[in-house]
């Protein structure tokens, strides 16, 4: 009786499991992913103790061509903190671009600042855009088709296709418009992969001075911003890719297992004859004429 006992208390407790499972591996999840509040983030050094120019590219689109002087061929990803300053002229963008890695955290602090010199009749406020490498070509697209109407231009195109014509932030949240300052932060799952292996993308953090193609963006500043740019890395706990399976499927799985267990635990109990005793024999009462 004992062992029978035993064997239902792991069989309730296996069954529970299965369904308290995926809530706890959320619940997990949820709390070892890193944290980012407003009283600590980004707190670099104002000096940097590595060559910044060795990792990051700049760019610029409007007045000045960045994109016709050399750039560092980008090898490795961003990995330690850093922090620069950069300025964008009115009615254009600038723009850094850089490898970020699997296994790091990447907060970006930034703030826009009025030039003295050339102070923004609009108000000091611009947007900031973090897109891979082929939306930043649709970005500069945009750019040089900017005095004509977006619309006409991909007109042709039906509505649920023009995402494909115009350049998108990445993971279609990372847009942060019309801010004086402001900080996101953002981590890596994956890198791409083809028939040659992994392939590492560029990541652009554009900071836009000009009215472009999206209706919700700020206008020109109508004069120049100097921008001041904290980045912060910081190390990442990166969980197996296998425990996003287990979490998606254990719940179908038990929901398929957990009826043939109790199925067959209930017809189990009826061949149980470990409690029947000594048969008996029913006398056989005869019909006496």
């Amino acid at each position: 009786m004992i062992a029978v006992s035993l064997r239902k208390k792991l069989t309730a407790l296996f069954l529970n499991s299965c369904f308290l499972m995926p809530m706890i591996l959320i619940t997990i999840v949820v709390g070892i992913s890193p944290t980012v509040s407003a009283e600590n983030v980004c707190e670099v050094p104002a000096n940097n103790n590595w060559d910044v120019s060795q990792r990051i590219n700049q760019h610029e689109v409007g007045m000045w061509d960045w994109d016709g002087l050399e750039k560092t061929d980008l090898l490795w990803p961003i990995e330690n903190d850093f922090s620069m300053d950069m300025t964008v002229q009115n009615d254009s963008a600038v723009a850094i671009s850089m490898i970020l890695s699997t296994g790091k955290s990447y907060t970006f602090c930034f703030s826009f600042i009025g030039d003295p010199e050339s102070p923004p009749s609009n108000g000091a406020k611009g947007d900031i855009y973090l897109m891979t490498d082929g939306n930043w070509d649709f970005y500069e697209g945009n750019y040089d088709l900017r005095t004509e109407d977006w619309l006409d231009v991909i007109g042709f195109l039906p509505v649920e296709y023009r995402d494909t014509a115009t350049w998108m932030p990445f993971r279609d949240v990372h847009s942060y418009e019309k801010v004086t300052e402001g900080y996101f932060s953002v981590a890596i799952d994956s890198v791409s992969s083809s028939w040659f292996g992994e392939t590492q993308t560029e990541y652009y953090l554009v900071f836009d001075n000009w009215d472009n193609n999206r209706n919700t963006d700020q206008s020109a500043a109508g004069g120049v911003l100097n921008i001041e740019l904290l980045v912060d890395v910081e190390e990442r706990l990166v969980l197996p890719k296998f425990t996003a399976y287990i979490l998606v499927a254990i719940l179908p799985l038990s929901c398929l297992i957990v009826p043939f267990i109790i199925n067959s635990k209930y017809n189990s109990y009826g061949l149980d004859n470990s409690s029947v005793g000594d048969k008996e024999v029913i006398p056989l009462l005869e019909e006496q004429n």
